[in-house]
């Protein structure tokens, strides 16, 4: 993505404290000097539709053909049903675990068989919830060749995905966004030392 958009991506990020630094524990347990919450950003209808352009363009730009947007509760959610509309494509998501009543659907919209889908994410980590809806898709007759995040921190989802045989493509990776940030003086240096070695830690293609 252009370093305009990174740049006014990552300030918005930074003073509306979608994302913070400090001690942070991540739902793996994992501790971690920074935290990124997206879920701000459809507060903020501007930056929620230039993410969304970005997100488009990352979208048109690297996924070849499909027919439909998928994502997973909830945070990518969001952006996978305003990619949608934008685009004017088919969206159904997948539960993180299927209802225990009615029809027990783990699927939550059309997946007609042999559809070619694209999983959007907010924030990509270790890969694993995404993971398990690439499974489900493909269970249920979906053909998953691409991820789409917003945001990917470089902790082993990439690597994860790809040995499924998917891709993983971002607008923008935690260290375009701390490095755009100190370049504009508004991270120190051992702010981003300490990203640095969180991505360092991860082996940055590392699995799980």
């Amino acid at each position: 993505m252009t370093d305009d958009f990174t740049l006014e991506f990552a300030s918005f990020l930074l003073k509306s404290n979608a994302l913070k630094f400090g001690a942070f524990t991540l739902a793996s347990g994992k501790p971690s000097p920074y935290y990124i919450d997206l879920r701000m950003l459809p507060s903020f209808p501007s930056h929620f539709r230039l993410t969304i352009g970005a997100l488009r363009k990352t979208v048109e730009k690297g996924v070849a053909g499909f027919d439909c947007l998928a994502s997973v509760p909830t945070s990518g959610l969001v952006f996978g049903s305003a990619l949608a509309y934008e685009m004017n494509k088919p969206f159904l998501y997948v539960r993180k675990e299927s209802k225990g009543y009615g029809t027990s659907k783990l699927i939550e919209g059309h997946l007609a068989s042999g559809a070619r889908v694209v999983i959007i994410d907010d924030v990509a980590t270790t890969g694993i919830s995404v993971s398990k809806a690439v499974e489900a898709i493909r269970a249920n007759g979906g053909v998953v060749e691409d991820v789409v995040a917003v945001v990917s921190r470089l902790e082993g989802a990439e690597e994860k995905l790809q040995g499924m045989g998917v891709r993983l493509t971002a607008v923008a990776t935690i260290h375009d966004i701390v490095n755009t940030l100190h370049g504009a003086g508004l991270v120190d240096d051992s702010t981003l030392q300490s990203v640095m070695d969180q991505i360092g830690e991860s082996g940055e293609f590392e699995g799980d």
